[in-house]
């Protein structure tokens, strides 16, 4: 049996398909695969969330949709890989809430790679899958079989992420660093908010903003004499310059993406600094870019925003995952986490009908591998 935990994203929104930099912790929720061999090449899958089981043989290759796209896609990954030696049954449990912007469905790729990885030990040449490549591989069964052309920051922080600290990735270079979170010792807390909005990224326009990026990168490279392979290498100067060559929206795009990747080298700097609360300013910052520039937020999300700035205590909130719904992080002071939830809660019976958002208050994390 294998676990893979959650994550959210401390800041870094939508700057990772385009090269950029990421700061995710994982959380202390997480997916649970547990695994066994059969004599024959039968694939057995069943989830308990949704009290279902899907059955193919190995050859036939896993359905593209629904949450068998992700462990079916990743074991598929494996066996063409010839990592697989048969068949095998498989039990999915966890409790990373789905839909949520939590990476519920890197979470289950990662697990079930370390589980199969390790059942199969005696199959692969070479050994066990690097952490690294097990992550690059997640990110291809997203493209492959869920139909998101997604960045690689949430399989390598379901993979790679320690507990107590938060991943600083480069999303081009892949060079990484823990940085020391330690919540406990600086009597603060995450408080991560789940609307209740659900979206399909692939339905959504999450492949569309990513294309928007592209366009923006080949627009600037066009007018400038840089050699920007994407939009990580275009610079605050360079939109300046030739920002009024872009059109809308992808000015706007672009803008986010420069100014995003600057916030997270210095959210880096404060939190290697200890300053929270300079971390904090950077986090609603964040937030702003991504309602008004990326224009991946939604009503839900800004009104929980709106009530973490409000509330005294709180250092920072931003929508975290690929938007149109799903969860905000806030960072608050230990006294100030209560206070946040009454006020959210106000805030959204007051603007939203039958509709309560779920908090998660997140003191610890746990990271990936196998469990006995």
């Amino acid at each position: 049996m294998a676990r893979a935990p959650g994550r959210v994203n401390l800041i870094g929104g939508h700057t990772d398909y385009s090269g950029g930099f990421v700061l995710p912790t994982t959380i202390d929720r997480a997916t649970y695969v547990a695994v066994r061999r059969r004599s024959d090449e039968r694939v057995r899958l069943y989830a308990t969330a949704f009290d279902e089981e899907v059955s193919y043989r190995l050859a036939e290759g896993p359905p593209h949709e629904g949450w068998a796209a992700y462990a079916g896609g990743m074991a598929d990954a494996l066996c063409r890989r010839e990592r697989l030696g048969s068949g095998f049954e498989a039990i999915i449990d966890g409790d990373v809430p789905l839909g949520a912007g939590l990476s519920s469905s890197a979470a289950l790729e990662m697990a079930t790679a370390v589980a199969l990885d390790m059942l199969f030990a005696d199959v692969a040449s070479g050994g066990p899958l690097a952490p690294v490549e097990t992550a690059q591989l997640g990110q291809q069964v997203e493209h492959e079989y869920a139909g998101v052309e997604c960045g690689i920051m949430d399989q390598f922080a379901a993979r790679l992420g320690r507990a107590g600290h938060a991943l600083f990735l480069d999303c081009r270079s892949l060079s990484h660093e823990h940085v020391p979170l330690q919540l406990d010792e600086r009597e603060a807390a995450l408080v991560v908010t789940d609307t209740g909005v659900r979206r399909e990224l692939a339905a959504s326009k999450y492949n569309e903003r990513r294309e928007e990026c592209q366009r923006a990168a080949a627009a600037l490279r066009e007018h400038t004499d840089e050699d920007i392979q994407a939009l990580r290498d275009a610079t605050p100067d360079m939109l300046e310059t030739h920002g009024s060559a872009l059109p809308e929206p992808l000015d706007r795009r672009a803008r986010h993406v420069v100014s995003e990747n600057a916030r997270v080298l210095d959210a880096k700097e404060h939190l290697d600094a200890g300053d929270l609360g300079a971390l904090g300013n950077d986090i609603f910052a964040s937030h702003a870019s991504l309602r008004d520039d990326y224009e991946v937020s939604s009503p839900e999300l800004d009104a929980l925003v709106e009530a973490a700035r409000d509330t005294d205590g709180v250092l920072g909130a931003r929508m975290t995952g690929g938007g149109f719904g799903g969860c905000t992080v806030t960072l608050a002071r230990r006294p100030a986490v209560e206070r946040f939830q009454q006020h959210a809660r106000q805030r959204f019976a007051e603007r939203f009908d039958e509709q309560e958002p779920t908090f998660y208050v997140i003191e610890d994390n746990v990271e990936a591998g196998m469990v006995s």
